[in-house]
């Protein structure tokens, strides 16, 4: 009974399988933008470039991150900071730190502007919000 029922699940998932549908030319009908992170040595490299290139360059950003496989987040975590952020502020979620006055005149020296940890190239006015370029990082 047991190996009928075994036997019946793996035909069920092979059959699953099997009638799956290519979403790839769904792709470009996705209204959300989309920020795909990938290893320069993954394995999904390849995969990750062509999915990003099928939805268009307004919806998708890709970040391919130099020296790491395929878990970004556990090899290299700290390289999804920057584009991360550029990723929420596309939605408004950033929000400039408001620094007091710190002079007798009301100037302030360590405006938000004069400190910017985002490289200004990196932003676009596009109606999308936030477009990122490929980032490629360097580990020193």
């Amino acid at each position: 009974l047991l190996d009928e029922r075994q036997s019946l699940n793996v035909m069920r998932f092979l059959q699953a399988i099997n009638e799956r549908h290519d979403l790839t030319d769904s792709l470009k009908e996705l209204r959300c933008k989309t920020l795909i992170f990938v290893g320069e040595s993954s394995e999904f490299r390849d995969e990750s470039v062509h999915m990003c290139a099928k939805m268009g360059k307004k919806s998708c950003a890709l970040v391919e991150v130099q020296a790491c496989g395929s878990l970004v987040t556990e090899e290299h975590p700290y390289a999804m900071v920057i584009p991360m952020e550029l990723y929420l502020m596309g939605f408004g979620y950033h929000r400039q730190p408001h620094f007091a006055s710190s002079s007798s005149n009301g100037s302030n020296p360590a405006s938000p502007s004069s400190h910017s940890c985002i490289a200004p190239e990196l932003l676009s006015p596009e109606s999308l919000g936030v477009k990122l370029k490929p980032i490629k990082t360097r580990v020193h």
